[in-house]
């Protein structure tokens, strides 16, 4: 559908609304969307099915796109804080006596995660100046290869590269820090769990939806949730000090600890008996701005998510954690995420068919992809 033309009178009036807020508007917004074409079909099916739906609504921000952090300048990247922020207060403010809840309100990516009913969908609608899209807030469950890639480690140690001064994020279902393999290395730690009525229940150490400093990142409590300390075990463990030969791929790196998954007791949810792990991407968006803002404190290497769902056969690019990976990369912070082990040939999962993300496959010991493994040309 054709962008529709706002008259100057609606124009003059988003203008008089942003001096109102506080903001100077140097640049006219963008041509807002159709009411029917912000909100996706699933987000209204599933509003009018159970009554409420997690979303993420994407901000239309007054200059356009979202620039990645690390290409702005310091002043630049104040003014296009203060437009999310702006834009975000605008929309909340429209949602005042409607049934909706603030899952997350982002400060350097242009999203609001909300938890709404049919009336608040109504109102985010009809909101088009101020939101580009509303999404459904997806499910991803954790994933991990069979076996560790043969990437020629060794060699890397020989010539000095072990990972030492550089911290690895592992995104996942929170890390055992005491295990010998890891002795020493949990150095950052955070956690961001959903309660959902019906649904999912929090999974954060001090019951809150958000928990960061020492002992926040730590193993949730389902049988699944080994899965986080295996992962960070394969990228920065050390056998030296749990008296084993041999060691993580980067075994000299430390690790920041993200915990973002909740426990779900729906059986419709977990696709077969509750309960189960998974993980909403409005936390994991969290997870990650969390790395983000703490650049300055420690030197991140990557952010480490094996963690997917769906299946994209060409790059995901409106999935609604681009923004963030988009900001990790443009300051030197590769996000690695898994492809997904479903063995499709001509797809990946989400969020590693993100084109700025780097999408993670299995091998086998004989060096070829691992038939569990997905895979694609893109």
């Amino acid at each position: 559908m054709a962008p529709r033309r706002r008259a100057p009178f609606a124009r003059a009036l988003l203008a008089v609304l942003f001096f109102l807020s506080g903001v100077t508007l140097w640049i006219t917004l963008p041509p807002a969307d159709s009411a029917s074409s912000v909100v996706t079909p699933d987000v209204r099916d599933r509003a009018l099915r159970e009554g409420r739906v997690r979303v993420i609504a994407e901000l239309r921000l007054p200059a356009g796109s979202h620039v990645p952090e690390g290409l702005l300048t310091a002043a630049a990247q104040t003014v296009q804080r203060r437009d999310i922020g702006a834009v975000g207060r605008q929309v909340l403010s429209r949602l005042v006596g409607r049934s909706h809840r603030v899952l997350h309100q982002y400060s350097t990516v242009p999203l609001v995660a909300l938890d709404v009913g049919p009336d608040a969908l109504t109102e985010l609608e009809a909101s088009s100046l101020w939101v580009r899209r509303v999404v459904v807030d997806s499910l991803n469950a954790p994933t991990l290869a069979q076996s560790v890639p043969l990437i020629g480690g060794d060699g890397a140690w020989s010539r000095g590269f072990d990972g030492t001064g550089v911290v690895v994020a592992i995104v996942d279902t929170g890390v055992e820090a005491t295990h010998p393999f890891l002795t020493g290395k949990v150095v950052e730690e955070a956690c961001y769990s959903s309660n959902v009525s019906g649904h999912s229940i929090t999974m954060c150490p001090n019951g809150s939806t958000q928990q960061t400093g020492p002992g926040s990142g730590a193993s949730c409590p389902l049988s699944v949730c080994w899965h986080g300390t295996h992962v960070a075990g394969i990228a920065a463990g050390n056998g030296a000090g749990a008296g084993v030969a041999f060691s993580g791929v980067a075994k000299g790196a430390q690790i920041m600890a993200v915990q973002v998954f909740s426990k779900f007791t729906n059986a419709s949810d977990c696709g077969g008996s509750p309960p189960c792990a998974l993980a909403w991407t409005s936390d994991i968006i969290a997870g990650l701005e969390r790395v983000y803002s703490l650049r300055g404190v420690r030197n991140f290497s990557s952010a480490n998510l094996s963690i997917g769902g769906g299946s994209y056969t060409a790059p995901c690019d409106s999935d609604p954690a681009k923004p963030i990976i988009d900001n990790l990369r443009s300051v030197g912070i590769a996000t690695a995420v898994a492809a997904g082990n479903n063995g499709y040939t001509n797809a990946l999962s989400s969020p590693g068919c993100i084109s700025s993300a780097i999408s993670v496959g299995a091998t086998t010991k004989s060096d070829v992809v691992a038939s569990f493994s997905n895979s694609a040309p893109f």
